[in-house]
């Protein structure tokens, strides 16, 4: 057998000797949106070319995006990602987030029509995303509270329109994802942070998580995926009570998904250091190597 570095090609940081960048496996879905991520996130092409399409993303990818193009059936309005630290939470959400703002061309990526293919999709949706991430929100003219916030993402001023400074009801919330004309997906990160940052909101917040759950029930062709810790870390009293509200009101109307096997730990970390890793038949003989 020929060694190893004479057959895959690394990424070309190990080629050239450069150290791989830690910033980059902590990435946050708001860099991603604000364009500040490393390019290899922020670029689709490159994000997917470096993705692996896990068989829990697969699973994932497919119950979001046949719910966006109008079927129910095996499908779910409201979804909780449940993950460990390090789980690929934000991978799965940045994953999302550019299947959807790239629709039918997202095909193209690498890894996508085979996720198509083994979820029955002909096509990929375009969709109107939405985000918020609460270790990084704050108030700002316009978007004054998350919900302003979310309605100005989704339909600009005649979404923000819509609601005030309270929590909107269930209502305002389906006028909203009606006007938007296409389907909508919303994706919530770090719901704890904002209520430990803003203690005053909780109640308001609390209602308006409520209120959205009831309303995409109702909605075609809309989807609302939260993100939730598995377990508690180093969390306040008044905090784990917060967990277990939201948990409760996701799931009394959702569906859990729990992010990566770990074993299929070891091709994402592959595809994140080889660019390839060798042919088929190099593969083969190497198996047969190390199993005798």
């Amino acid at each position: 057998m020929e060694p190893w570095y004479k057959i895959v090609i690394p990424r070309p940081e190990l080629r050239e000797g450069r150290s791989l960048d830690p910033s980059e496996f902590a990435v946050h879905l708001e860099q991603v949106v604000a364009g500040t991520a490393p390019r290899d996130y922020v670029e689709p092409a490159k994000f997917f070319s470096r993705n692996y399409f896990s068989k829990a993303l697969v699973e994932h990818c497919g119950m979001v995006l046949r719910r966006l193009d109008g079927e129910t059936a095996n499908t779910a309005p409201v979804l909780s990602l449940i993950t460990q630290f390090g789980g690929g939470k934000t991978h799965t959400l940045t994953a999302l987030y550019h299947l959807c703002n790239s629709g039918a061309g997202a095909k193209d990526f690498s890894g996508v029509a085979d996720m198509m293919k083994a979820t029955g999709l002909k096509e990929i949706p375009s969709a109107k995303a939405a985000i918020f991430v609460g270790n990084s929100w704050d108030a700002a003219p316009g978007r004054e509270t998350p919900w302003m916030d979310i309605a100005d993402q989704l339909a600009g001023e005649q979404g923000r329109a819509l609601f005030g400074k309270n929590a909107p009801g269930t209502k305002a919330i389906g006028d909203l994802l009606r006007l938007v004309g296409k389907p909508v997906l919303i994706l919530f990160d770090e719901t704890l942070n904002y209520i430990a940052r803003h203690p005053e909101q909780s109640g308001q917040f609390h209602s308006f998580m409520q209120n959205l759950t009831v309303a995409l029930t109702s909605a075609e062709r809309a989807v609302g995926l939260f993100s939730l810790p598995a377990s508690p870390t180093e969390m306040t009293e008044e905090l784990l009570e917060w967990q277990d509200k939201l948990t409760k009101v996701v799931g009394r109307v959702g569906k859990d998904l729990v992010v990566n096997d770990a074993s299929e730990v070891s091709e994402i970390v592959r595809r994140r250091l080889f660019e390839n890793a060798g042919r088929d038949s190099m593969k083969r003989a190497a198996s047969r190597q190390f199993s005798n």
